[in-house]
């Protein structure tokens, strides 16, 4: 007897098949790309994480590159920077040099005299300036007694004398040093005197010797007076600031303050003139 069961089963079986290939044969392809992207799906977050990893491993290192290029960079340019304020501040320094001069030379070609322009190269504020070195000797024509002159906010003042002279320097004796003597008068009255150095216990200067008669005020002017073959005539000295008459004599003193501002003082003029033989008749007297 045939069992009803067995029979019952290949029924299902054949059913089965057929509804299996029915389906594959319609739907195979869809299948296969939901499958892919399911997969697609599951590697994606691997994938993203490692692209993400090598890239930023490779700007990390890209970047420290950079950073080191850029550095070097930085210095070159920098030391550009650093150049150009030096080459500009050179250029000012220069500008202002040759202007310095182009003004120096246009006042010594105002002047009545031959001069030498000499720069100040040392001196002594300790001492009141009883030391000035000046860059020009005698390979500049310059000779002992040569007296020196200086322009200052535009005026012609007398500095002081020169002293010692060596090739390529001279040495300057300033008019406030105690031992300078300078023939002296007041350009308005005309009365004149003996300058006298006060240094160091002042820098003004003692005007002595003028006559009782001689009416002095306070900022009277005082000029050379061209006695004593050293100065020439009428060279600004300094101005009166304090006056002194005593109930007996014949003369009467004035404190003079010098025109000249020796913390100031950058250059200078050397009159090239000779001087008479009657300054070395007492030069041992005053040096």
């Amino acid at each position: 007897m045939e069992n009803p069961f067995r029979h019952r089963a290949l029924v299902v079986l054949a059913a089965l098949l057929f509804v299996s290939f029915t389906l594959m044969g319609f739907s195979q392809s869809r299948v296969t790309i939901r499958f892919k992207s399911v997969a697609y799906a599951v590697a994606y977050p691997f994938q993203y994480s490692g692209v993400k990893s090598i890239t930023f491993v490779k700007d990390f290192f890209s970047s420290l590159k950079n950073n080191k290029y850029l550095k070097k960079e930085l210095a070159v340019t920098r030391s550009l920077l650093e150049e150009y304020e030096r080459t500009q501040h050179e250029f000012e320094e220069i500008k202002r040099e040759n202007e310095r001069l182009r003004k120096l030379i246009g006042i010594q070609s105002e002047l009545e005299y031959e001069t030498v322009i000499a720069e100040v190269v040392a001196k002594s504020p300790q001492n009141l300036y009883k030391t000035i070195i000046v860059n020009r000797g005698k390979e500049s024509g310059i000779e002992r007694w040569m007296p020196v002159v200086a322009y200052q906010d535009g005026t012609k003042c007398v500095v002081g004398k020169v002293i010692d002279v060596q090739p390529f320097s001279s040495r300057i004796q300033p008019l406030i040093d105690q031992s300078n003597y300078i023939g002296a008068m007041l350009k308005a009255t005309r009365y004149s005197g003996l300058l006298v150095g006060q240094s160091p216990v002042s820098e003004q200067c003692l005007l002595q010797y003028i006559d009782r008669r001689a009416d002095i005020a306070y900022g009277d002017i005082v000029v050379t007076s061209g006695m004593g073959g050293i100065f020439p005539k009428g060279i600004p000295i300094g101005e009166v600031v304090s006056v002194s008459k005593k109930t007996y004599g014949i003369f009467q003193e004035a404190m003079v303050q010098p025109t000249v501002d020796f913390g100031r003082l950058e250059e200078v003029y050397i009159i090239t003139k000779r001087v008479t033989e009657d300054y070395f008749s007492d030069r041992e007297l005053r040096p």
